[in-house]
């Protein structure tokens, strides 16, 4: 899970809306951001951390690395000119609302095997069994306990699999294909 923490003010110096006359708005749009497909797509959500009068400080949670979070921001933009654009068109300056300032980004460590997500749980696999060289013992003692127990994890989804797969495979050719690879 990554965090990126934003300082948002009005992108339009001389704009009389603040964040008191539209925080209202400003909650509304992040709820319905957090719950729209784009973001439960991507496991992002935003939380407003605070809300001053010329400020508003802004955290974007993400299951994945984001090549440029900041544009995460756009959604907020998007979702106030488009459901209230008599308020917000006044305070539109080149082309967004606000001027956007990452004051923090970090990896948050995972505290539970929900906050993984499956690119992290196949990368760190895939370290474990091919990229991981143990320093000590113990070490190796602990890489194949997690192995171990990762394959009987695996075991009965393999069985079902291979049963599966077992029953789609008994073909039996009808008479007239059979008649036809004679000739």
């Amino acid at each position: 899970m990554y965090k990126y923490v934003f300082k948002l003010k009005f992108a339009k110096k001389k704009t009389e809306l603040n964040f008191d006359v539209c925080g209202d708005i400003i909650e509304e749009a992040v709820d319905n951001i957090n719950r729209g497909a784009a973001f439960k797509r991507d496991g992002k959500r935003f939380s407003i951390d605070e809300m001053e009068k010329d400020v508003l400080t802004l955290t974007l949670f993400s299951e994945n690395l984001l090549v440029n979070p900041s544009r995460s921001v756009s959604a907020l933009t998007r979702y106030c000119t488009t459901y209230y654009t008599d308020k917000f068109e006044k305070a539109v300056y080149n082309k967004t609302i606000f001027s956007i300032e990452m004051t923090f980004k970090e990896k948050v460590n995972l505290n539970t095997p929900n906050d993984i997500s499956n690119e992290e749980l196949l990368k760190g696999m895939i370290d474990l069994l091919y990229g991981y060289t143990p320093a000590s013992s113990s070490d190796k003692k602990a890489r194949n306990e997690t192995i171990q127990e990762m394959k009987s994890l695996i075991a009965p989804y393999l069985a079902e699999e291979v049963k599966t797969d077992s029953s789609k495979n008994n073909f039996k050719p009808q008479q007239s294909e059979i008649d036809t690879e004679a000739d």
